[in-house]
């Protein structure tokens, strides 16, 4: 009986450990939570919208499939293409305004490295749009 609590103590925290994050990690996912974009009115968006399509047109390994005042999506449904996928959303945010945010998609069997700075380099980009 001793045995199998012992293996069981084990298995429970190999579990655990498989699904932390490493402090690197952890410090880019703080990082694009802090700086996600935001603007007060559509006319405050208006740049920053404009900067976070153009970061799309650059960045992703796909033309844009569709775009609209809330969401620019540039990402792939033919299995044989492989790369980096960008979808943007103008959202409402809970304090009024809106925010920005990006989800970067890797369509790679071998991988895509760097999607998290990929983020945060979107929210530079867009943060630093001019007015």
């Amino acid at each position: 009986m001793k045995t199998l609590k012992f293996i069981a103590m084990i298995f429970t925290a190999l579990s655990i450990s498989a699904c932390a994050v490493s402090a690197a990690t952890q410090a880019l996912m703080d990082e694009y939570e802090r700086t996600i974009p935001s603007c007060a009115s559509d006319q405050d968006c208006q740049p920053k919208w404009t900067a976070a399509r153009a970061w799309v047109v650059q960045n992703s390994d796909f033309a844009i499939r569709s775009e609209s005042d809330t969401r620019i999506m540039a990402t792939s449904n033919i299995i044989s293409q492989s790369g980096m996928g960008v979808t943007v959303n103008k959202i409402t945010a809970d304090a009024g305004g809106y925010q920005i945010t990006v989800t970067v998609e890797c369509f790679s069997a071998y991988g895509c490295p760097n999607l998290r700075e990929s983020m945060v380099e979107f929210n530079q980009a867009v943060n630093t749009a001019q007015r």
